[in-house]
């Protein structure tokens, strides 16, 4: 038996193909390295701006402060962390473009996503939310180097907080540079790979 190739017209452009193939195996070899094969991570940082957007998320312990963020293309980035010692996510979407491959990196969750130890830096965040026991406050940094962009990340923490027992956000979408789960448990998880914008 013998194989014969048929071509049915139409080009392929081997380096582009490569370059995405390669680019796809070392991304989804990242993915299922950072969540194993059984949809479990721990201790996991992802870096670089992309989108999280979800229905909704109710979380426990709940802390916000100012800071300073690198991402990939700018230095210095204002940010809002946000921490949250427990969380229940809902129809969960993160998206990552590759601009460099023309492709856009989607992870989604069509099961509900289950957090402990979450920690963003976000540049953006929309949706409504509601909170328990929510208490803001301020704290007197006028006495430290403002000028100094090391220090600076640390007075913005210091400045304001607002903390709260529990926060439930729905139609949320975050822009974030920086992204840390203790744990996550993503059931139903899948990757895929769309043109980028």
């Amino acid at each position: 038996m013998t194989a014969e190739s048929v071509i049915i017209g139409g080009q392929i452009v081997k380096k582009k193909l490569i370059i995405a193939l390669i680019g796809g195996f070392l991304f989804l070899g990242a993915l299922l390295g950072t969540f194993g094969l059984t949809g479990m991570a721990a201790g996991v940082p992802l870096v670089g701006g992309f989108t999280v957007s979800f229905d909704k998320l109710e979380g426990k312990g709940f802390m916000m402060y100012g800071s300073i963020a690198d991402s990939a293309m700018k230095q210095n980035n204002p940010v809002a962390v946000n921490e949250m010692n427990e969380a229940t996510i809902t129809n969960l979407k993160i998206a990552k473009n590759i601009p460099f491959l023309g492709i856009k990196a989607v992870i989604t969750s069509n099961k509900p996503v289950k957090v402990t130890g979450l920690k963003q830096k976000a540049t953006q965040i929309k949706g409504n939310a509601t909170f328990t026991s929510m208490e803001m406050a301020e704290k007197y940094v006028g006495d430290q180097n403002l000028s100094d962009p090391k220090s600076l990340g640390a007075a913005a923490a210091q400045h304001f907080s607002q903390t709260a027992n529990t926060i439930t956000i729905t139609d949320g979408v975050l822009d974030t540079v920086y992204l840390f789960q203790q744990t996550v448990s993503l059931n139903g998880m899948k990757v895929a790979f769309e043109p980028a914008n």
